[in-house]
C-alpha cells in the first residue's frame, strides 16, 4: 500500500463505543499564497492534526473524520466558508501581509486571501476577481437566493457621506456559480471575460443602501486601539421563504457608551438585523438581537443566524452571538421582528469558569502575592450555526482558554475547538466534540454542508506571528435514528 493511499483511507470514529484516534496526513493543495516577508518575531508552525475528542456523546451519533487538506500554505487565519447548491466550496482567510487599499473605502488591516473548490474540498485554487486588488470580504455574509444569484456582502459597512441616518454597504452578485462576480448594480451582461480586468468596475455598481437611524458611527476604537467608524455585517446574509433578505450587524447606537472591559477605549456592541425586501438593493434597520452593557466584555458581537426548517420549531431564526465570556443566544418566531432575551448558551461539558483545570499553565497558587483573577476565565469565540438537511443543528465554536491569555501557553487541553449537534432544533445540544486541543489556533472556525451527512469544516492551526496554514476536512455525520 503507498503511503498516498494509505493516508487517504485513514479516518477517525466517534459513536457508540466512543472515540478511535488516529493521525491524519494533512493532502496539500494546489492553492498558493503569497509568502508573507520574514519577521524575527514570528514563531515556527506547531504541527498537530485534527483529532475528535468526546465531551458529551449521544450514542445515535457516528462521526468519521477524513484525511486533512491544507486550503493555504503558510499563512491564512480566521477563515469563513460559503457552499453553494452545485457543491462549490468558497474560502476566504486573513494573511499576514498589508491589504492593497484599492477601494477608496475601509478594508481589513491584513490582505484577505481567497481560494475556491470544486471536488468537494479535495483541492483549492487561488481566486481573485482582479489582481492585486481588496475583493470583498464575506466575512459579512454570502447567500445562494432561490434563483441561483449569489450575493457576497462586504464586512464593512461606512456612513454615507451625502444621506443621514444612512450608511453605504458593499454588494456583489454572481449567476455562474462563482466563475464571475459582478457589482450588484452592474448591467452589462456576465461573462467569462471578466471585463474587470481590462477596465474598472463602473464606479459605485456594488454600492447599496442601508437605513440605519441611531447608528453610531465614531467614539470607538477597535479592539487594537484604533479608531473605528464602520457597522461590521458579520457571518448570515438568510433569504426567507418570501424573498426578503435578512442581514446580521454588530455596531454601536446612540447611547451604547458602556467601555469594554480590557480596551476601554472600545465600546460594547450590539447585534441588529437589517432586511431588504427588494433583493438587496436597499436595507433598513430591523430589530435589535441583543444589547446589555452588562454582559460579557465586549457586550455583543460576531453574531450568526440559522433559520430551522422543519420540527417543531420550523420558521424560527436561532441567533449565536459572542460576548468576550460566554457564547449567548436568541430566538426570533416573527421572522426576525422581534427577539427573546438574549441568555448564555451553554455547550454540555464545557465550563469556561471552571479555571481551576487550567490556572495552573499560568500562575503559581503558592507564590507569595498570589491572588485569582477573572483573566483565567474562558472565552467563546465567533461562533458558526448551521442546519443540516436531516434537521440537525451543528454549532462550531472555538473556546480560548483564558479568554485573553490564551496564546500565552496554549496547551491548555480544554483551549480549542469545538463542534456540537442538535436533534431538537437547538432545545439541547446532546453530542459535542473538540477536534483541537491544545495546539495553536485563532479559534475561528466554520463549517457547511457539503451533501446530505457529509460536513467541510474550515480552521486555522496557527496563531499570530506564527506560521501556520489554513486547513480543512470532510466530516460523515452519522446518525442511527435517521434512515
Amino acid at each position: 500500500m503507498t503511503a498516498k493511499l494509505a493516508s487517504c483511507i485513514l479516518c477517525i470514529v466517534t459513536g457508540l463505543a466512543g472515540s478511535a484516534l488516529a493521525a491524519t496526513v494533512p493532502v496539500p493543495s494546489t492553492a498558493s499564497v503569497p509568502v508573507p516577508p520574514p519577521a524575527k518575531t514570528r514563531r515556527p508552525h506547531v504541527a498537530v492534526p485534527a483529532k475528535l475528542e468526546p465531551v458529551v456523546s449521544d450514542p445515535r451519533f457516528e462521526l468519521v473524520l477524513h484525511p486533512e487538506t491544507i486550503l493555504m500554505s503558510g499563512d491564512g487565519r480566521q477563515p469563513y466558508l460559503f457552499v453553494s447548491s452545485k457543491g462549490t466550496l468558497f474560502c476566504q482567510a486573513q494573511l499576514s501581509l498589508p491589504p492593497f487599499n484599492t477601494k477608496g473605502k475601509q478594508v481589513y488591516h491584513t490582505r484577505i486571501n481567497s481560494v475556491i473548490s470544486r471536488d468537494a474540498g479535495q483541492t483549492w485554487t487561488p481566486w481573485t476577481r482582479k489582481k492585486d486588488h481588496d475583493d470583498v470580504f464575506i466575512e459579512g455574509g454570502m447567500v445562494e437566493r432561490s434563483d441561483g444569484t449569489i450575493l457576497m456582502f462586504d464586512t464593512f459597512i461606512m456612513q454615507s457621506p451625502v444621506k443621514p441616518d444612512h450608511g453605504v454597504g458593499e454588494l456583489w452578485k454572481s449567476r455562474d456559480d462563482l466563475q464571475t462576480v459582478q457589482g450588484f448594480n452592474e448591467t452589462r451582461p456576465q461573462t467569462t471575460e471578466m471585463p474587470w480586468e481590462k477596465e474598472e468596475v463602473p464606479e459605485k455598481t456594488y454600492e447599496v443602501d442601508l437605513y440605519l437611524p441611531g447608528l453610531k458611527w465614531s467614539g470607538s476604537t477597535n479592539d487594537f486601539g484604533k479608531a473605528h467608524s464602520s457597522a461590521r455585517a458579520h457571518r448570515s446574509l438568510i433569504e426567507l421563504p418570501n424573498g426578503d433578505l435578512l442581514l446580521l450587524v454588530y455596531t454601536r447606537f446612540n447611547g451604547d457608551t458602556a467601555p469594554a472591559s480590557y480596551m476601554p477605549t472600545m465600546l460594547k456592541s450590539r447585534v441588529i438585523v437589517v432586511r431588504s425586501k427588494d433583493g438587496g438593493a436597499t436595507w433598513a434597520y430591523l430589530s435589535t438581537v441583543g444589547v446589555d452593557a452588562g454582559v460579557g466584555t465586549e457586550g455583543f458581537g460576531e453574531p450568526v443566524f440559522v433559520r430551522v426548517s422543519q420540527g417543531k420549531h420550523a420558521g424560527r431564526l436561532i441567533c449565536l452571538m459572542r460576548t468576550g465570556r460566554d457564547m449567548y443566544r436568541s430566538n426570533s418566531d416573527d421572522q426576525g421582528v422581534t427577539w427573546s432575551r438574549p441568555m448564555p448558551e451553554k455547550l454540555p461539558g464545557i465550563d469556561l469558569y471552571d479555571t481551576d483545570k487550567w490556572e495552573h499553565f499560568f500562575a503559581d497558587k503558592k507564590a507569595p502575592g498570589y491572588y485569582p483573577s477573572d483573566e483565567m476565565i474562558g472565552a467563546a469565540v465567533d461562533p458558526d450555526l448551521i442546519e443540516m438537511k436531516d434537521g440537525t443543528l451543528v454549532c462550531a465554536v472555538g473556546m480560548r482558554v483564558p479568554g485573553r491569555k490564551y496564546n500565552d501557553n496554549w496547551r491548555v487541553p480544554q483551549n480549542g475547538n469545538y463542534l456540537a449537534f442538535s436533534t431538537d432544533g437547538g432545545d439541547t445540544w446532546s453530542h459535542v466534540v473538540q477536534f483541537r486541543s491544545g495546539a495553536p489556533t485563532t479559534h475561528y472556525i466554520a463549517v457547511r454542508e457539503i451533501k446530505p451527512d457529509l460536513l467541510y469544516v474550515v480552521y486555522d492551526d496557527s496563531a499570530w506571528n506564527m506560521h501556520g496554514n489554513t486547513m480543512g476536512f470532510q466530516l460523515e455525520v452519522k446518525r442511527s435514528d435517521r434512515k
